[in-house]
């Protein structure tokens, strides 16, 4: 069965383009939408809107707010979330940027499922007097706010530590985009294990969450006089970037310098050594979050959402 992102793939637009296209929001053009809608038809994509009459004034779908695409962390939450909400004949629209501002002030949603820093509480507020909200980016008391946030502060923590113990001393953090809370929270992890036992961070790189950004870091610590002896990766996939650079400048893992990340994705078991990592379960977190948004939108009590489950995964990077 085709999905949203087969639709996007094949018209040649992000997934947010698409959902807007198919749902015949503001902020795109006539000439890519009918790309879109070609496209829909040629896969046989055909949303099922029926979930609008069992209520009046509902819309039939729920929006999906993401500060951005790459990396396969939203794939697997949009993914599973698409998969779920189909099963009760909803509707998924995925937006980014100033779009998602406009679709929650004017309430062109049932509910709403929030990964973006950007948007500001005050909007969430607004949109949750009414609707439903579930953030996966912060705490926000509402009655109609539900948190569901990754346990990242308290994970890093426990990584660290236990790499403190097996006696590593010169430590440095590569870093995702620094406005980010998964970013803020892990470096807060990292920074509480090593003051517990009076260790000052060796240095701060910035990898902006990607494979490139860890790689551009690698080749700056590879050329480093003093080196680290661990690198912290803020996610995996500068973890994969820098173990490239690394390898690539004749600095041995982890001989030289060991590495470990956040989030558990395949990449790391595809890469020599493989990466010890945080992994998170982001599928079958996709899949509760889902169930509980479609709980509310049924006029269920829900009690506050949970965090998903994470665990360190040890490997032959450390």
């Amino acid at each position: 069965m085709a999905t949203i992102k087969d639709v996007a793939k094949l018209a040649g637009v992000s997934i947010s383009t698409a959902s807007l296209a198919i749902n015949d929001l503001p902020n795109v053009s006539e000439a890519t939408k009918k790309r879109v809608l070609d496209a829909a038809e040629q896969l046989g994509y055909h949303p099922n809107l029926s979930a609008r009459t069992l209520k009046t004034n509902k819309t039939g779908s729920i929006g999906v707010f993401i500060y951005g695409f790459g990396g396969p962390i939203f794939s697997d939450l949009l993914e599973t979330i698409h998969n779920e909400l189909m099963k009760e004949g909803l509707n998924l629209i995925v937006s980014t940027g100033q779009s998602s501002t406009q679709l929650l002030r004017n309430k062109q949603v049932d509910a709403a499922i929030i990964f973006d820093t950007k948007i500001k509480d005050e909007d969430i507020i607004f949109f949750a007097k009414t609707k439903p909200v579930v953030v996966l980016d912060r705490h926000l008391k509402h009655p109609n706010v539900y948190s569901s946030v990754v346990k990242n502060e308290e994970l890093v923590y426990t990584l660290i530590k236990e790499m403190i113990k097996k006696g590593y001393k010169k430590f440095s953090f590569v870093s995702g985009p620094e406005r980010t809370k998964d970013n803020q929270d892990r470096y807060k992890g990292f920074l509480k294990a090593l003051d517990e036992v009076g260790l000052v961070p060796h240095l701060l790189f910035n990898g902006n969450f990607t494979i490139e950004g860890g790689y551009r870091e690698g080749e700056k610590i590879a050329k480093l006089d003093e080196k680290p002896d661990f690198v912290y990766c803020a996610n995996d996939e500068m973890a994969v970037g820098l173990i490239r650079a690394l390898k690539d400048n004749k600095v041995y893992i982890p001989t030289n310098i060991a590495v470990a990340g956040f989030d558990g994705i395949y990449l790391g078991d595809y890469i020599t050594p493989k990466l010890t990592t945080i992994e998170v379960d982001y599928l079958q977190w996709g899949v509760y979050i889902s169930q509980k948004i479609i709980l509310l939108l049924k006029g269920h009590e829900v009690d506050q959402v949970k965090p998903p489950e994470g665990k360190i995964i040890y490997k032959k990077s450390t």
